[in-house]
């Protein structure tokens, strides 16, 4: 399908902050944490400690919310680019999941909408 237009997402995007966990898989390094600044059913931005080539292969550990259990999928980096107002994570890259069920896939996007709900219902009672 070719999406046109301003937004070519797929997936509706919720900029929230959430912990991961994530481990390039084709690499010998210890797992990094970050925490994300945006989600989808289709993948998340992440502050990355250090650039990861696009292409790259990731496993990731999600914690949705607390009552869930955490959510391990693999995903590969579609782009990296500097952030320089951050010195705890120079980088910044787009990662989209890969070998998602529909199920998992049914969850992401079930918690993106439940936090981008919860976050309009504390902007309407401020």
């Amino acid at each position: 399908m070719v999406y046109r237009g301003a937004e070519r997402r797929r997936y509706v995007r919720v900029n929230k902050s959430l912990l991961v966990t994530y481990i390039p898989i084709d690499a010998a390094r210890k797992p990094s944490q970050s925490v994300i600044k945006n989600i989808s059913g289709g993948g998340i931005k992440l502050p990355l400690k250090e650039e990861l080539a696009a292409g790259a292969l990731l496993r990731l550990e999600l914690e949705l919310l607390k009552e869930e259990k955490r959510l391990q999928l693999e995903a590969r980096v579609v782009w990296v680019r500097p952030n320089p107002e951050n010195r705890k994570f120079p980088y910044e890259g787009g990662i989209e999941f890969i070998n998602i069920t529909q199920a998992e896939r049914t969850m992401l996007s079930n918690c993106a909408q439940y936090l981008n709900r919860a976050e309009l219902l504390k902007e309407f009672f401020r």
